[in-house]
């Protein structure tokens, strides 16, 4: 499963969406981790809060940034 942190120029608030293949938080240029915890708390597992925090602050885990219009991807690099 793919876990992408998205943060948007435009977001006005926090969603998230949990398909089959892919976990995607998007959040706002001003939104914090406890935002994302806040959001997360009851639909995700232990491990994939986990993973986010890692794309949110780790500065040695391998990530991806990756630009499409208003939005920053960060995704595990592969």
């Amino acid at each position: 499963m793919k876990i992408l942190l998205v943060i948007s120029d435009n977001a006005l608030q926090p969603t998230l969406t949990n398909t089959a293949t892919e976990i995607r938080v998007t959040i706002g240029i001003n939104d914090d981790f406890d935002q994302i915890l806040d959001l997360c708390a009851g639909i995700l597992d232990t491990e994939q809060i986990a993973h986010l925090h890692r794309l949110w602050a780790d500065d040695a885990f391998p990530r991806d940034f990756n630009r499409s219009g208003d939005e920053l991807i960060i995704t595990a690099r592969e």
